[in-house]
Parts: structure tokens; C-alpha cells; sequence
């Protein structure tokens, strides 16, 4: 019984320790302002350069195996990588620059007339509560109001993006030059007691990245698959540049196919009543493929987490941190979990607890 209430108040203890260090923490502004700079000079080009090594790295390891050296292999492979990502940018190139012209001259014209507009509102005030139509229209006067400061924004940090691109190209090819030797660092300065747990906490950890970076990439291709042919079919225009949107966002977990969807239910909008209907079809026949028949296929052994504790996940990430942080948060979750599930099957945690 004492040994019970004095394991209750450490706990209590080490709980009002971390609400007190969080509390000193947020009234720390100087520190606020470093952890920022670094995030955005530093870590933002690190997590996306962990990406695209999770990417190449099976091209890397095939030509270390043919017996090329790591650097020479890295820098081939950082080539062709480059090589084919900028020769399927300037084929695609083209086509979307041109579309996406024809998006903003559609979106300005649907600014300037609402005609469309109030007619669809009238049809669907006739179905819906008056409190719903006017709450509705509020958020999609707003939206349409702040599309063009939005895309100021984008033009203005156009240059920080390239620079932040070469970045991510020299880490990138550090990682697949030394990335095999990383595990073998961690372990030379590792005691050798908890020499097997670290060995395996590193290998499930690599297993989880490189699973969920392979997997949500298929996932994002399939899913801009199927929305390029269902706007193919109903008309929708600009069908290759939405479906582009729809790859990059389909990165983000639940939440980025949704966001993806902002644009076109504009267009449809402009177009008619039946457009946004055959809109709303092709929603829920593509969510309801990706949730049923995608994600179970591709990431049913890359992921051990309820889809409710995700979509928790990057919802919290999104209020916290933005996209970045909801790209990130679920695989950082899934090694937070494979670590402590580790630390309680040796035991480490209970022998804390006690």
C-alpha cells in the first residue's frame, strides 16, 4: 500500500514537473524566436530531404550492391533522381502552367460574377435551413476574397523555395552517402547492455519511415489517378493540374484530400447545380476507394495505428504546427510508439515506475 501511494505521488510529481517546465517554457519569447529560425532555415529541409532518401534509397542500395563506392553511388543516384524529377516536371510543365492560367482567369470571373453563384444558392436555400445557407455563404464569400492575397503570398516566397531546394538536395546526398553508417554511430557511443534494444528500436524505427514515406507515396499516386479520370469524365476543366494538387497534398494524412477538393467545388460551383452534384459522386466513390480498397492494400503492414488515433493526430498537428507538422506527425508517432513498446518489453519502465 505505501510502496502504491509513493509511485502515485512520483507520478503526480513528474506530471506537475512537465506542466511547470511547459509554463516556463511559452514565457521564454527569445527562445520562441531560435527554435523558429531553426525550423525553418533547418529542420523543414531535413524532414523533406528524410523523404525523398526513403524514396531513392532502394536505387542507392542496388548500386552499392554492383560494388560502386557510397559517394559515387550517392551522387549518381541524387542525378538521376534530379534527372527525372525535372524531366517530369517540364513534360507536366506545360500543360499545368497552362491550366493553371485558365484556374485563375475561371476564379476571377467567378469574383467578379456571382450570378451563377446566387442562382445555385437559391436552389439549395430552398432544401436547407436559412442559418446553414447564410453560414455557408459567409465562409465562401471569405475564402474567394483572400485566394488572390494567398497567391501574393506563394509568388513573394518564391525565392526563399528555391534556396530551401538546394538544401535539400546537399543533405540528400549526405544521407545516401553515409545514411548506412548511421546506425553504427548510435552504436558506438551506445552501452553495450542496451546494445541489442537500440539495435532494434533503430531497425523498427527505419522499418516504420521507410514503410509510411513509400506507402503514403503510392497512395497519393493512385489518388490523383482516380481524381485526373474522374474529372476527365465529368467535365471538370484543368483536370491534370487538380490532380497535381491532389498528389502533393495527399501527403498529409485524411485531412489533405479534403483541402484539395476547395478549388474544384469553386469551379463546379461556377459551372452549374448538376456539376457540384456529379462533384459530390465522384467524393465520395474516390474516398470511399481510398479508405476501403487504397490505404488497406498499400498501408494495411506499414502503419500498426487506429485510423481514429490519425486522424486525432494530424488534426492537433494542423492547430499546432501546420501542414508541415501534419505531414510529420504520424510517422513521429509511430517510432515515440516503438520505442516505449520496446522500453516496456525489456522492462525499463516498470523498473522507472518503481
Amino acid at each position: 500500500m505505501t510502496m502504491l501511494k509513493n509511485n502515485i505521488l512520483k507520478n503526480l510529481l513528474i506530471i506537475n514537473l512537465i506542466f511547470l517546465a511547459i509554463l516556463l517554457f511559452s514565457k521564454m519569447f527569445f527562445v520562441h524566436k531560435i527554435i523558429i529560425i531553426l525550423f525553418k532555415s533547418f529542420l523543414t529541409p531535413f524532414i523533406f530531404s528524410v523523404f525523398l532518401f526513403y524514396i531513392m534509397n532502394p536505387l542507392n542500395t542496388i548500386f552499392m550492391k554492383n560494388g560502386l563506392k557510397p559517394s559515387t553511388s550517392a551522387l549518381l543516384t541524387l542525378i538521376l533522381g534530379v534527372s527525372i524529377g525535372t524531366g517530369a516536371i517540364t513534360f507536366f510543365s506545360n500543360y499545368i502552367a497552362i491550366q493553371f492560367n485558365g484556374t485563375i482567369e475561371e476564379l476571377t470571373n467567378f469574383m467578379k460574377s456571382q450570378d451563377p453563384v446566387n442562382q445555385i444558392m437559391n436552389k439549395i436555400n430552398n432544401y436547407i435551413p436559412p442559418e446553414i445557407y447564410k453560414t455557408f455563404a459567409n465562409i465562401a464569400n471569405t475564402y474567394t476574397h483572400n485566394l488572390g492575397q494567398t497567391l501574393m503570398f506563394a509568388v513573394k516566397y518564391a525565392m526563399h523555395t528555391f534556396s530551401t531546394l538546394f538544401l535539400v538536395l546537399i543533405i540528400l546526398f549526405f544521407l545516401l552517402k553515409d545514411g548506412c553508417k548511421f546506425k553504427d554511430k548510435i552504436m558506438c557511443i551506445t552501452p553495450k547492455k542496451y546494445g541489442k534494444l537500440v539495435l532494434k528500436i533503430l531497425s523498427e524505427s527505419n522499418k516504420v519511415l521507410d514503410a509510411y514515406v513509400t506507402g503514403q507515396a503510392k497512395v497519393a499516386l493512385s489518388l490523383s489517378i482516380m481524381i485526373f479520370i474522374a474529372y476527365k469524365i465529368i467535365g471538370i476543366p484543368n483536370a491534370l493540374l487538380f490532380s497535381s494538387i491532389t498528389f502533393i497534398l495527399a501527403f498529409i494524412p485524411f485531412i489533405g484530400f479534403f483541402i484539395s477538393m476547395i478549388i474544384p467545388s469553386i469551379i463546379a460551383l461556377s459551372m452549374g447545380f448538376l456539376m457540384i452534384v456529379k462533384l459530390i459522386i465522384v467524393f465520395i466513390i474516390v474516398q470511399t476507394l481510398k479508405g476501403r480498397v487504397v490505404v488497406p492494400a498499400i498501408m494495411s503492414h506499414a502503419m500498426k495505428i487506429h485510423p481514429l488515433t490519425d486522424i486525432f493526430l494530424v488534426i492537433g498537428a494542423v492547430a499546432v504546427g501546420g501542414p508541415l507538422a501534419a505531414f510529420t506527425v504520424v510517422p513521429i508517432y509511430a517510432i515515440i510508439k516503438t520505442i516505449l513498446s520496446n522500453l516496456y518489453e525489456c522492462g525499463i519502465i516498470k523498473k522507472l515506475n518503481n
